[in-house]
């Protein structure tokens, strides 16, 4: 591979690196405001629902950027080794399959589901649907061109 194309490789997994940790910080204050400020009113008739759908929200934002994290390092890693594609990206390339439409779902649904007015329904976009078909396909690309990578290393 082309030193100037691991070069690029390097940055801008570094760059996406910066750009998963200032989001989770800056979901992370946000859920402290949340909090601090009794942004969920937990006597109203939902409060324990709009509270339990806030908390899985934030888990599954914080899984996300957790599997985001370790597939940027196994890049990086992968790169010091001389290599790109490697079978531990691809296990989680599916487990975000599952998890993302997940996510969204949630972040679709929780300005309806914590509205203070307790009318809130609960809805279902495209959005899951399109991230369930496209973090597949990359999943099944990127597994694509591991085994590629992998037999093209046994045949020289």
């Amino acid at each position: 591979m082309e030193k100037k194309s691991i070069k690029a490789l390097k940055i801008v997994s570094v760059f996406t690196l910066i750009f998963i940790i200032v989001g989770i910080m800056l979901f992370a204050f946000q859920t402290y405001f949340v909090f601090s400020r009794n942004g969920i009113d937990l006597n109203s008739p939902r409060g324990g629902f709009k509270l339990a759908w806030f908390i899985a929200s934030r888990v599954f934002i914080f899984i996300t950027a957790g599997l985001l994290i370790a597939f940027v390092k196994n890049i990086i890693k992968s790169i010091k080794r001389g290599e790109i594609f490697n079978r531990c990206n691809v296990r989680i390339l599916f487990v975000l399959a599952v998890v993302l439409p997940i996510n969204a779902f949630l972040s679709d649904n929780l300005s309806t589901v914590c509205l203070a007015a307790d009318r809130g329904t609960i809805i279902l976009t495209d959005t899951p649907f399109v991230y369930i078909a496209v973090t597949l396909l990359v999943a099944i690309l990127y597994k694509l061109a591991c085994d590629a990578a992998e037999e093209q290393k046994l045949t020289v």
